[in-house]
C-alpha cells in the first residue's frame, strides 16, 4: 500500500519492522519490497542488496518470482551486471525463465547498449530454446534490445519472422519497430512503409502513439 501511495520509505519501515520483530518474509513480501526499491532507484541500492542476502537466508533465491524481482531491482538501480549475474545464476541453477524474466532481462541488455550485444544473443537463444519466441511480449522485448544494441536490421529480422508466423503485432511491436526504422534513416523507408501498411491493416492507425 505505501509502495502504490508513493510513501516508499515508509514500505522499508514496515519491512525493516517485520525483520526486527523475527517474522519471516514470503516471497509476496519480498516481491513488494523489491518493487519499492526499485521505485527508489539508484539511492535505495544498498537495501536492495541486503534484502538479495535475506532472500537468500529465507531459500528463496531459487523461486522464479523473487528472481525476476531482483532482475528487475537490480536494473533500476543501476546495476545492471549484477541483473545478469542473477539471470546467470538462475540459468546455473536449470531454473527456467518465464516471460516476465526475459522482458526484465532483456530491458538490462538494452540499457547497456552495444556493449551487450553477445549476452542479448545468447539470450535470445534461450527464449527459443524455451518455446517463447512467439510470445509477443518477449518480441517486443527483443526488437527494442536488439535496437539499442546497434542490430537494427536484426530488429527488422525478428519483426518479419513474427508477421511470417502469423502473430499480431501491438502497439508496443509498432512503436519498437518504427524506431528500428527511424534510427536507420532513408536507406529503410520502403520497409517503413510496408509497415505503416500493416498498422493501417490491424486498426492501429488510429492509436496515438503509432502516430507519434
Amino acid at each position: 500500500m505505501y509502495n502504490k501511495c508513493g510513501e516508499s520509505n515508509k514500505s522499508i519501515e514496515v519491512y525493516n519492522q517485520m525483520i526486527a520483530n523475527n517474522i519471516t518474509p514470503d516471497e509476496i513480501t519480498y516481491i513488494n519490497i523489491l518493487s519499492t526499491i526499485s521505485n527508489l532507484g539508484p539511492s535505495a541500492l544498498e537495501k536492495g542488496k541486503q534484502i538479495h542476502q535475506h532472500i537468500t537466508q529465507h531459500k528463496l533465491d531459487s523461486n522464479i518470482f523473487t528472481i525476476n524481482s531482483l532482475i528487475q531491482m537490480y536494473n533500476k538501480c543501476g546495476e545492471s551486471n549484477k541483473s545478469i549475474e542473477v539471470y546467470d545464476q538462475m540459468i546455473g541453477n536449470n531454473i527456467t525463465p518465464d516471460e516476465i524474466t526475459y522482458i526484465n532481462i532483456l530491458s538490462t541488455i538494452s540499457n547497456l547498449g552495444p556493449s551487450a550485444l553477445e549476452k542479448g544473443k545468447q539470450i535470445h537463444q534461450h527464449i527459443t530454446q524455451h518455446k517463447l519466441d512467439s510470445n509477443i511480449f518477449t518480441i517486443n522485448s527483443l526488437i527494442q534490445m536488439y535496437n539499442k544494441c546497434g542490430e537494427s536490421n536484426k530488429s527488422i529480422e525478428v519483426y518479419n519472422q513474427m508477421i511470417a508466423n502469423n502473430i499480431t503485432p501491438d502497439e508496443i511491436t509498432y512503436i519498437n519497430i518504427l524506431s528500428t526504422i527511424s534510427n536507420l534513416g532513408p536507406s529503410a523507408l520502403e520497409k517503413g512503409k510496408q509497415i505503416h501498411q500493416h498498422i493501417t491493416q490491424h486498426k492501429l492507425d488510429s492509436n496515438i502513439f503509432t502516430i507519434n
